[in-house]
């Protein structure tokens, strides 16, 4: 009758353990770490496969479930230590999604990698004096879910869980670029659009990914300034260093706009030279506009304005374009020829005059980014 129930109790254990397991291992490789994998594959495979999320995601869970059966075959740790057996498993799940934020130049591991052999070494000391002092551990802990057996074994997953999670790249802003990515590379720009957009994290390359949907939806002078932007103008166009693409090829980036460059130059020199050779495309103009605006040009954007819209049509006028005519209107106290926006103006000024309201700049500040944040106006006087 002991020997059942204890038996009885291993079993319980043995199959919580596999169901947590599964449950994790699964979930974080679909969910949370596929477009990572994914960016890691197309790298290493130099873009001659493709991956795809449930079948990496079932793939790899069995096989580290495997690697699991192993370590319990040889190590037969049950009761209070049998969560210990999913160890090496998980070390190598975050040895795997643990790689550089730059691991697209030069690939390489984070610095935990190098201390998996200590790790191991200590889990097999671990595992060693559990099986010598096996005889003396007393069986009077219960049985069942909720045994005092089954309390320390569900406290070990979560603990070797949590590592997972703090120890693999948990970069946010790289994870939004990768799946921004995916979605590019699906046509699903809508979708693209919604990744990251509430946080404040940004680099230049998720500006240049998220600017070349907006383009591409016909937006970018819309909704460009809605998101948080970083490097100016030079953050439009890949550069092969800090403006790059992972997955995606960087030639469709400059296909909105115009013609792939032969040669490295900046995004204004670019865009002058497709000009002069007249290989713009229909992008062309906003993202001409859009870069004097990041770059706070106003007098080149109000000459240049006309040139591709009608001013006299406010209403299919972009927002942020009209929000920057309103600053150019205050700042040279003149009014442009046929450009009337009562509103966009009347707003202008209620945000001027929040401005003057708060004497603390960083109370200011953060209650007009609260409120106005998504205007060009927010970003010209503070970005």
């Amino acid at each position: 009758m002991t020997y059942n129930k204890k038996s009885e109790s291993t079993v319980v254990i043995r199959v919580f353990c596999a169901i947590a397991f599964f449950g994790f291992t699964f979930c974080y490789m679909y969910f949370y770490q596929c477009d990572l994998i994914g960016a890691m594959q197309h790298v290493l495979s130099c873009g001659q496969t493709s991956y795809s999320r449930p079948v990496g995601a079932v793939i790899v869970t069995l096989l580290l479930y495997l690697l699991q059966i192993g370590v319990y075959s040889i190590t037969k740790q049950n009761r209070h230590a049998h969560a210990l057996t999913y160890f090496p498993s998980l070390m190598l799940l975050c040895l795997l999604t643990g790689v550089e934020d730059t691991f697209d130049k030069h690939f390489a591991l984070s610095t935990w990698t190098w201390l998996s052999p200590i790790l191991i070494v200590m889990f097999a000391l671990t595992v060693y004096l559990l099986m010598k002092y096996k005889p003396y551990m007393s069986d009077k802990s219960g049985s069942g879910l909720f045994s005092e057996a089954s309390w320390v074994n569900m406290l070990l997953m979560a603990l070797m869980f949590f590592s997972v999670g703090i120890f693999s790249n948990g970069n946010d802003v790289l994870h939004y670029r990768m799946k921004i990515e995916r979605f590019m590379n699906e046509g699903k720009y809508a979708e693209a659009l919604d990744v990251g957009k509430s946080s404040l994290e940004t680099d230049s390359s998720l500006v240049m990914l998220r600017a070349n949907v907006l383009a591409r939806s016909g937006l970018l002078g819309e909704r460009l300034f809605e998101y948080p932007l970083i490097g100016g103008s030079a953050s439009l166009l890949p550069n092969g260093g800090s403006v790059r693409c992972v997955r995606y090829d960087s030639g469709n980036i400059y296909r909105v706009a115009g013609a792939v460059p032969k040669t490295k130059m900046t995004v204004e020199d670019y865009l002058k030279t497709i000009k002069m050779t007249g290989q713009t495309k229909a992008g062309y103009a906003d993202y001409l506009l859009c870069s004097y605006l990041l770059d706070k040009k106003l007098d080149r954007f109000a000459g240049e304005l006309g040139n591709y819209y009608k001013m006299d049509s406010t209403s299919v006028l972009p927002k942020h374009y009209r929000e920057a005519l309103v600053i150019y209107e205050h700042k040279h106290s003149t009014n442009i020829d046929g450009f009337h926006d009562d509103v966009c103006k009347a707003d202008y000024e209620d945000f001027i005059a929040m401005r003057k309201k708060y004497l603390h700049k960083k109370e200011c500040r953060t209650i007009l980014r609260d409120i106005y944040g998504k205007t060009y106006w927010y970003y010209y006087l503070y970005m």
